[in-house]
């Protein structure tokens, strides 16, 4: 009897739906006939073994279920400048080649691969159009397809759609999304999704993209499709309510990016960022507010009241300004880059995560917003590489480079005596107020 009290112990301790079940049964057989040595022996090596193979379990579990937690307001004092050349070996430049058959505008998407830049958006005839240039010149390639309703031509262009592993860019016409190779050919036609996407993403075999809740009434957060524009599944949004006031939630309201052939999400009202895989939400970073975030009860109106400025002087009420907000995420092997928007304020954001450690560069002050649009200042790492502007990331290239955009106007505003680097000197020299803008590319350190 006393091999069946430690059994009932050992039991109880491993909680075991498993092992529960098995012990009544030795039990109820031990009142039928009694167990000889030989028995118990074998008995104890099985549970032995089952022990053994329940704490693995259980280990593996627990690796699997590592969430880690950024404190924001803890470190937020802490803020500091940061030199470029902490994270980089080198930054290059490239100027987009300047001709009226390829003007591009400051708020054409801008995409960058090993070989090509890619600029997708609006001409100053509120047309859309897509250009290829060479990234090691600068130079001009090609226009990819055109504004119409002809065969393969679009009304409208994906510009958040950038297939980097397979070169490619989308865009709608016809009631089809219409897929490019950068060389300017089709590769391939897809039915238009049945989910209005702000933007999607080329993953495995699917197109996944999230489903804006605007009106209110979205039960899709984000969507799946085949590579034919059949719907395959979702992950639901459990967020609604009744609209009432007569403007939406627009700008950028979450952020899909693929890192090591990773699928991840971060969306703007929350404060997780999650880990996307069989077609679920795993959680991989908490962003620690301390209850910072943007009330549920205040999403519905977005973040500025048009309506409120008309009878406030122009000035458009910014209904978010005491909240924290998680912006523009970005990932590589070292590094988690984020923008933290609070107070009128945005604090670029590193946080390390070998070493688990968190930091915050200086802030710049967002200005007064007085129309649809307004400048947001530059900010970002000091580049102490080559004496110009502040750098932070609009897109990781790779594992080993990152790039972001100046205009011509903004590098042209450099003092030239303060510039000794070569390279930079030849950039500012080709530049005027009419170019193009310039692409710079970091090199991040191994």
């Amino acid at each position: 009897m006393e091999f069946f009290k430690y059994f009932l112990y050992l039991r109880k301790g491993l909680n075991s739906s498993f092992l529960r079940c098995f012990s009544q049964l030795i039990i109820l057989d031990h009142v039928k006939f009694k167990l000889n040595l030989i028995q118990y022996f074998v008995m104890m090596i099985f549970m032995l073994c089952l022990l053994c193979v329940n704490c693995n379990h259980t280990a593996k579990k627990v690796e699997q279920s590592i969430i880690r937690e950024i404190d924001i307001l803890g470190n937020l004092s802490n803020s500091c400048k940061i030199k470029l050349s902490v994270i980089a070996s080198n930054i290059e430049y490239c100027v987009l080649e300047f001709d009226k058959k390829c003007l591009v505008t400051p708020q054409m998407s801008v995409y960058c691969s090993k070989d090509y830049i890619v600029t997708i958006g609006y001409q100053k005839t509120a047309h859309e159009v897509c250009y290829v240039f060479e990234r090691k010149t600068g130079n001009f390639i090609r226009q990819i397809s055109s504004f119409g309703r002809g065969p393969c031509e679009y009304t409208e262009a994906i510009s958040t759609f950038w297939d980097e592993n397979k070169g490619q860019v989308c865009f709608l016409g016809n009631n089809q999304y219409i897929f490019f190779n950068l060389n300017g050919t089709l590769s391939h036609l897809t039915n238009r999704f049945n989910q209005y996407m702000d933007r999607f993403v080329a993953y495995q075999n699917y197109y996944i993209g999230y489903c804006p809740n605007r009106l209110g009434n979205n039960t899709i957060r984000i969507a799946f499709y085949d590579k034919t524009g059949n719907f395959i599944d979702s992950i639901p949004n459990y967020r609604s309510w009744k609209k009432t006031k007569p403007w939406y939630s627009g700008g950028e309201d979450s952020w899909l990016y693929i890192f090591h052939n990773n699928l991840f999400f971060k969306e703007l009202f929350c404060d997780t960022l999650y880990q996307i895989k069989n077609f679920n939400l795993s959680p991989s970073f908490v962003f620690n507010t301390n209850g910072l975030t943007v009330p549920y009860e205040i999403q519905e109106g977005g973040r500025y009241d048009v309506l409120a400025s008309l009878s406030n002087g122009g000035i458009v009420v910014d209904r978010y300004e005491k909240y924290m907000k998680i912006l523009e995420v970005f990932e590589d092997c070292r590094n988690l880059y984020f923008t933290i928007d609070y107070r009128r304020q945005l604090y670029p954001a590193i946080y390390v995560k070998k070493e688990d450690i968190l930091q915050i560069i200086s802030p710049v002050s967002i200005p007064i917003r007085t129309g649809r649009d307004w400048k947001i200042p530059l900010h970002g790492f000091e580049n102490d590489l080559d004496g110009g502007l502040p750098f932070w990331p609009q897109q990781m290239i790779s594992d080993k480079e990152m790039m972001c955009v100046y205009t011509a106007e903004e590098l042209l505003d450099l003092d030239f005596t303060k510039i000794s680097d070569e390279k930079l000197k030849n950039v500012l020299n080709s530049l005027n107020e009419e170019s193009n803008p310039v692409v710079a590319i970091v090199t991040i350190k191994d």
